[in-house]
């Protein structure tokens, strides 16, 4: 199983992107990189010794979604992608809302579109 995990570059992302490889799964990780470093995907590849397939991007960009799910056949999705400093969503919750709530939303429409559930 392809899996795709959204945020994966992340802590708990590149936890799981470990877990899934260990499962047999090939994973593809897409991430803005905005709280999180390639740094951490070199390492669930020599954890694992396994290649994770990296693309660079928004979540709320459909545009680069819609092209992610045409050059893999993704068959599951693991979301991570969200902003998550307490601090800052309170001084900036439009941005939050935004990148959280309308890049959940986007996720999901271009999922419905590639016939992903």
């Amino acid at each position: 199983m392809k899996v795709l995990l959204t945020g994966g570059a992340g802590y708990i992302g590149s936890h799981t992107a470990v877990e899934c490889l260990a499962a047999g799964h090939e994973v593809v990780v897409f991430d803005n990189l905005s709280n999180s470093s390639l740094k951490s995907l070199d390492r669930v590849a020599q954890i694992s010794g396994k290649p994770v397939d990296f693309v660079q991007g928004d979540i709320r960009d459909r545009a680069a979604l819609r092209q992610l799910f045409a050059d893999y056949a993704i068959d599951a999705v693991v979301h991570f992608a969200g902003l998550k400093a307490v601090g800052e969503s309170v001084e900036k919750p439009l941005w939050y809302y935004d990148n959280n709530i309308a890049g959940s939303i986007a996720l999901f429409e271009v999922m419905a579109e590639a016939g992903v559930k």
